[in-house]
């Protein structure tokens, strides 16, 4: 009876019924992300990289990124783990 009201004992039940319903059907939930480090218009990356290569002003970000792939993966690696730690672990 109450259970279609939000916050309620029977409706916790119900949901919680619900989500081990579907974890029984489906299996454990899963988190996956799609994620672009968006390198061509990151200034950090590219200062960070000029910087690095010892390259000159005039060299484009994308020129920049193209030449070193390495450092550019290294810098959206630890961008990543900021986020995940500011984010999902706090």
């Amino acid at each position: 009876m109450l259970a279609p009201i939000w916050d309620t004992n029977q409706y916790c039940f119900l949901v919680k019924g619900e989500i081990k319903a579907m974890i029984a059907e489906y299996g454990s939930p899963t988190l996956f992300l799609t994620l672009s480090c968006a390198e061509y218009d990151s200034a950090d990356i590219a200062q960070y990289l000029r910087k690095v290569n010892n390259a000159p002003q005039s060299y484009s970000i994308s020129r920049l990124c193209t030449e070193d792939t390495v450092s550019v993966s290294l810098q959206f690696s630890y961008k990543f783990k900021d986020f995940f730690n500011i984010v999902i672990l706090q």
